[in-house]
């Protein structure tokens, strides 16, 4: 059985993110952030959206990312969101992967073209349990 952030989480991490780097505090859009925090659990048709951990986890980091629901450090939470929905769920990335990757990953997801597969993809071969 799959672990889910909670809108409590969420707002844990955003504010680590901001008293941890400096930043704002802040929800810019309750609506994109119940929009972030539902989509992991999406069903259509009577079958999951993201079928597996790593397609809900792809889902949850990527909309942080795009749907922008905090004022400031939509990345730095999405990547701390990320880390802890896989460990609450018995997975962590690759001990190999550092913050750079991590930073070049979050970024590449703002090129055009860039999607949800392309973070899912990585996951796979970046992630272990």
């Amino acid at each position: 059985m799959i672990s889910y952030l909670t809108k409590d989480d969420l707002l844990d991490l955003h504010a680590l993110a901001a008293i941890r780097y400096g930043g704002r505090l802040g929800i810019a859009s309750q609506d994109r952030l119940t929009s972030v925090i539902d989509a992991p659990r999406q069903v259509l048709f009577d079958a999951e959206l993201y079928p597996d951990l790593l397609s809900k986890a792809a889902a949850l980091m990527f909309l942080l990312v795009k749907s922008r629901p905090f004022l400031w450090g939509n990345e730095l939470t999405a990547i701390l969101a990320l880390l802890r929905f896989l460990d609450l769920n018995g997975h962590r990335l690759d001990p190999h992967v550092d913050d750079a990757q991590l930073v070049a990953l979050v970024r590449s997801l703002h090129q055009p073209g860039a999607g949800r597969e392309i973070l899912e993809a990585w996951l796979r071969g970046h992630t272990v349990s």
